[in-house]
């Protein structure tokens, strides 16, 4: 308990350093024609579907959601087509539902399949190769090879990487974008969480071996 309180803090602290690099951001004017969405119709009707598992985060866990969507549209130029909003509504809703609905530290195949169901259910099976690319490849740490890739790809992963790290990686913390999305979406206590989570799978007996944690991909 004694080291969740710990890292509880360490990460109040880091969001407090975070808060105030992107509050100087914050001075500086958006892009011309950059936007920000607060809501997305299909992204809330999954999550929606969703609320009675994922209980008291669903609030953080939508701001995240429509961060890494937010980002990710900015990384692709602002401008996607209907059929990519579509992709990267869905993707975003399920890439960390296994979390919840199946209770998984390990919640990339849990999403994947989960998503995989949505999309049969909803005439989306065109889109599923991408959608699971996606999934899978949102954690991973070297993300080079990405590019040979589907743009959607990349540009969500390093969507969801400044979202979980609060843009010190790939380091746009500072960006007058990303401080505008962090304030229009906070994290409400999202991040705590994730660390919690972690932490309880790190000390559970289960860690064996030294490496990355099982929801991240080489």
């Amino acid at each position: 308990m004694g080291f969740l309180t710990t890292t509880g803090s360490i990460t109040a602290v880091l969001v407090a350093v975070l808060a105030f690099l992107q509050q100087r951001a914050l001075q500086a004017p958006l892009p011309e024609g950059a936007s920000i969405i607060t809501s997305h119709p299909t992204l809330d009707a999954i999550l929606e579907e969703h609320k009675g598992v994922i209980g008291k985060q669903y609030n953080g866990y939508r701001n995240h959601c429509l961060t890494v969507m937010n980002l990710a549209k900015h990384r692709m130029g602002g401008t996607l087509t209907e059929e990519q909003d579509d992709v990267l509504a869905v993707a975003a809703a399920f890439h960390d539902i296994g979390l919840w609905t199946d209770d998984r530290i390990d919640y990339l195949e849990p999403s994947i399949a989960r998503m995989e169901d949505y999309a049969k259910r909803t005439g989306r099976e065109k889109n599923v190769k991408l959608l699971r690319d996606m999934i899978y490849y949102h954690h991973k740490v070297f993300p080079g090879a990405l590019a040979s890739m589907d743009p959607l790809i990349g540009a969500f992963q390093a969507a969801d990487s400044s979202a979980f790290t609060f843009g010190l990686v790939p380091f746009d913390m500072s960006t007058p974008y990303r401080a505008a999305v962090g304030k229009a979406l906070p994290n409400k206590g999202f991040h705590n969480y994730l660390v919690g989570r972690g932490a309880r799978h790190f000390f559970s007996g289960k860690v064996t071996t030294l490496g990355p944690a099982p929801m991240f991909v080489l």
